[in-house]
């Protein structure tokens, strides 16, 4: 029995005591007086859900207040009755995720049989809570045009928002393509943005390597989504664990009616411009198939009960791309390297090497020709797999091959939600989603050893379980509960072409050590100036991610007070296996068949990397082995917050949340690989020479990590709301999130270091003697190295860090104009304090003459990066937003955002860390963000014709309505 399996038979025994999601559901709460304007108490609401027919009966307090929480999104009627006075209906009234809506009432005199309806439009002020978010409803979704039909694209509709960027952690979230709708909210980072389904977290949480690019583990197809709703700020203290934007999902339900659709989206390259390279190559543009199909189904299994949905989906994409490489011509693969290259550099024959020192001299190869005796018969062998150059004209220059190969993209996703109502206390949900994604992606050359070197097979399947159980005591006492559970297991590999190091005879691979079934590929061979002939150096690569989820709520009704307190446990477990080198790597750098291999214009003007292979020199050689590493990292928040009604215009939402975010425990016998939680500094002392000196500590096996934990994340939320009037509401906010480190990825202050002992052993040559020559194979290493290698790069981190943390504010105005048009203005700014970043202790600081190498404070080691939360950023932004919800066939939305925001450092994977001036003034790096995006301005709109059964011009009845 798998993970999965497992949590899914968990899931069914534990929902007695476990069940739906908090913040995805909706409410309705409002007053009811009599026609002096009297507070009713006792007053029997029943609120009616139009789709299903159920139904859920309260009745008014003391103040004459009622509330109905626990409400899925969708329409409503809202009853009010009370003995001697006409019962009132307000029908039609529509929720959304998130969101509390106002239904007031006022009660006249008169008898049952005279019932008062009045037709509820969507509420647009909200006056009843103060987080800032917007709402994405289903027909906008639907409608709207979408790249691959991902509805988090639309996130972007929001205030605050501007899409991830398209290199470090941003690009981890947007994707490799571009597709994956990742994004910035206010300022925060974008891995910090949490994709909660159904309320459970399908965020990607590795998010470097392997499990990178990805914003969410499951994909739920655009006719699966109900809505979404985007939380840019001030969420209330029932959410934690990101500083980021909030996207709350909820997937649809069935209904009393069965309904269902079929659907086909087709794109391909006939609609397409070819591309600058194509043309030059005189080939045709990349071609492009994409297959997007499916459907759903859904319906009641007993009417007022039982209801299913089942939605799937599709995707087949074939993708043109296009490489531009340089090969070696026929002459030069035979070893006449007398054309070659725009220069046709002399080649020299190493064996002839006289002098030393600057005056070290070799003779040239007799007509630029190495002789077929001298050949490495390896290299040969691996040089014959170059493909002949095929652009015209370029037969022996540079970028002289063009290669358009076809990736292949195939995707299945699933939905299945399933809704049962045991009667008017108790309700449940489940829902399982499962994706199923394998990619091949080809390299640059058509080569047998994978592709010339990044052809690979990717493999993501995720799947996604939620259930939930509503349970009401009392009209005035409900508990929620929540088990959620994501399964995101990755495997990158090679194309599969067997041992090809034992095929071609190369020796001493550490791969070939072991039988575990993972051999296969090619060692690396680049030589200088042309394509790398390689198997992918770290591939095959396997991991996953498990993330289990438990939540309960509790809410208590209690005069004007909604008091509600909770608690949440998670526990992400997170493992990788990566191949570093295991299949070795060749490298030629051209010294070796240069005329002077101590001089650097000699070496510039003459030598070739190909003759150097082709003598099978090479200039460095590395190796390394299997790396693996299993971390569990638990997670606990709990929270009390009093919705408070001060009166009928003045709501305040007070609350505290604390977060403990524990340290990473290992199971039992799996050893701490060099990926994982390994290495914590405490002392880098400068006056000692010996670098095994320094005091590094290094966590066990079992539970101890040798880190410390912040004890101190307590996080305070306030809101105010007032209506002015029945279509003005002012609102204002403060609070404070914890946001979770990024695990796995070599930013992780806390926890994530590599470190000596686990490097891959690099031997190099020196200008005169190659490192190794091909035929000999590689030289045998201790692996992994038994003593310090000079010159590694150290990360380490400090055993103890506060837990980053941000704090938000907000203020804005909503007005409601006429045609149910919904104006919004406001600020929003945000203050993040200790945010991980990396610093170069070893750097000795800035000076204007002595080079980098001769400055630093340990001469044994190259950087030694300390992972530390010494950064902070801010945030402030004016906003404005134009929305019209969906009525007379028309919707949309414009909003408009300007902002700044400043910080000292990027998130840890991007290049700019590497730049700084000084690595001992932090403030001096203090600038516009990365994220910065001063301008930012999108519009939505959707107007459906008025043609059609049902529309305002209607074809006669009986008659076929006619289509294009």
């Amino acid at each position: 029995m798998n993970r999965l399996h497992r949590a899914v038979a968990c899931m069914l025994c534990s929902l007695a005591a476990i069940g739906p999601a908090f913040g995805q559901n909706a409410g309705i709460q409002g007053v009811v007086t009599d026609p002096s304007g009297a507070l009713m108490p006792a007053v029997s609401i029943k609120v009616t859900n139009v789709a299903t027919g159920v139904v859920n009966l309260v009745t008014t307090n003391e103040h004459g207040f009622y509330s109905v929480p626990f409400l899925g999104p969708g329409t409503y009627n809202v009853e009010a009755v009370q003995t001697g006075f006409a019962p009132q209906q307000r029908k039609d009234l529509k929720l959304d995720v998130n969101q509390t809506a106002r239904a007031d009432f006022t009660l006249r005199l008169g008898t049952a049989s005279e019932t008062i309806e009045v037709t509820a439009a969507s509420a647009l002020l909200e006056s009843e809570t103060t987080n800032v978010g917007q709402v994405i409803e289903n027909k906008r979704i639907v409608e709207m045009p979408l790249n691959l039909r991902n509805y988090l694209e639309l996130a972007q509709l929001s205030l605050g928002v501007a899409p991830a960027r398209s290199q470090g952690h941003g690009a981890r979230t947007s994707g490799e393509d571009g597709t994956e709708g990742g994004f910035i909210a206010v300022g925060q980072r974008a891995y910090q943005t949490n994709v909660l389904l159904d309320g459970v977290d399908n965020s990607s949480r590795a998010s470097g390597g392997p499990l990178g690019f990805q914003a969410q583990a499951v994909k739920p197809a655009v006719d699966s989504v109900g809505e979404f709703k985007v939380v840019t700020s001030n969420n209330s203290a029932e959410y934690g664990y990101r500083m980021g934007g909030k996207v709350l999902v909820s997937t649809k339900a069935g209904t009393n009616a069965f309904h269902g659709s079929l659907y086909e989206f087709l794109r391909n390259d006939a609609l397409d411009g070819t591309n600058f390279f194509a043309n030059r190559a005189g080939s045709s543009k990349p071609s492009l198939r994409q297959n997007q199909f499916g459907g759903t189904f859904g319906g009641p299994i007993f009417r007022n009960k039982t209801f299913f949905f089942f939605s799937y989906q599709g995707t087949r994409i074939r993708r043109g791309q296009s490489f531009t490489s340089t090969v070696p011509g026929s002459l030069a693969r035979s070893g006449d390297f007398s054309q070659e290259g725009v220069n046709r550099d002399q080649i020299f024959d190493p064996l002839t090497t006289t002098g030393a020192g600057a005056g070290a001299i070799r003779q040239p190869f007799p007509n630029n020709t190495i002789p077929a005796s001298r050949f490495d018969p390896i290299a040969a062998k691996i040089i014959a797999n170059y493909p002949l150059p095929n652009i015209p004209g370029r037969e022996n220059l540079p970028n002289n091959y063009f290669f358009s190969p076809s990736d292949t993209d195939d995707s299945n996703q699933y939905d299945l939600r399933v809704d049962h109502n045991f009667g008017e206390k108790d309700r449940t949900f489940y829902r399982w989603s499962i994706r199923r994604n394998f990619k091949l992606q080809n390299g640059p050359l058509p080569i047998s050893a994978n592709g010339g070197g990044l052809g690979q097979t990717v493999d993501l399947p995720a799947d996604n379980v939620a259930a939930s159980w509503t349970h009401a005591f009392s009209p005035t006492l409900y508990n929620e509960a929540r088990f959620g559970f994501t399964a995101f297991p990755t495997a990158f590999d090679i194309l599969d072409s067997g041992n090809l190091n034992k095929q071609y005879g190369i020796k001493g691979a550490p791969g070939d050590r072991v039988n575990d079934g993972l051999d296969h590929g090619l060692a690396r061979f680049s030589p200088f100036g042309y394509h790398q002939i390689v198997s992918r150096s770290f591939w095959p690569n396997r991991n996953f991610m498990d993330n289990l989820q438990i939540n309960d709520n509790l809410l208590i009704q209690k005069g004007r007070h909604g008091l509600k307190a909770g608690f949440e446990f998670r526990r992400l477990d997170i493992f990788r296996e990566a191949q570093r080198f295991r299949r070795g790597n060749f490298v030629f750098s051209k010294v070796y068949t240069a005329e002077k291999p101590n001089d650097a214009a000699s070496r510039s003007a003459t030598g070739n990397g190909l003759a150097d292979m082709l003598l099978g020199w090479a200039s460095r050689t590395q190796v390394g082995n299997q790396l693996t590493e299993d971390a569990i990292a638990p997670y606990w928040g709990a929270y009390f917050l009093d919705d408070w009604k001060i009166g009928s215009r003045l709501t305040l939402n007070i609350g505290m949340r604390w977060e403990l975010f524990q340290t990473p425990y290992f199971p039992a016998g799996v050893p701490v690989g060099p990926l994982g939680v390994s290495r914590f500094i405490t002392e880098f002392n400068v006056s000692r020479s010996d670098p095994r000196y320094e005091t590094f500590e290094r966590p066990k096996n079992g539970r101890d990590c040798g880190c410390k934990e912040d004890l101190n994340n307590f996080a305070p939320r306030i809101g105010l709301a007032y209506k002015f009037d029945d279509r003005t509401v002012v609102r204002t906010g403060f609070g404070i999130f914890y946001g979770e480190a990024d695990y796995l990825t070599s930013e992780t202050a806390r926890f994530i270091n590599q470190t000596p002992d686990f490097t891959e052993p690099i031997v190099n040559g020196t200008n005169i003697a190659a490192a190794a020559l091909v035929k000999d194979g590689f030289a045998p290493v201790d692996l992994p190295a038994k003593a310090p290698v000079a010159g590694t790069n150290v990360e380490a981190s400090y055993d103890a860090l506060p837990n980053q943390y941000s704090s938000q504010w907000f203020l804005d105005v909503q007005r409601e104009l006429p045609g149910d048009i919904l104006l919004v203005v406001g600020y929003q700014g945000t203050k993040s304090t200790h945010l991980y970043s990396g610093r170069n202790i070893n750097s000795g600081g800035p000076h204007p003459t002595i080079q980098a190498s001769l400055r630093r404070v340990r001469p044994t080691w190259n950087n030694v990066t300390l992972r530390e939360a010494g950064s902070n950023s801010n945030y402030n932004s004016l906003v404005a937003k134009v929305e019209k919800r969906f009525s007379k066939g028309m919707t949309f939305i414009s909003s408009y955002t300007w902002s700044h925001s400043i910080d000292q450092g990027d998130e840890s994977l991007d290049q700019d860390l590497s730049g700084r001036a000084n690595e001992y003034n932090l403030s001096a790096e203090r600038g516009n963000s990365s994220l910065d995006r001063r301008h930012n301005c999108i519009s939505s709109f959707t107007y459906e014709l008025p043609f059609g059964r049902g529309k305002r011009v209607s074809w006669p009845s009986g008659r076929a309505s006619p289509s294009t």
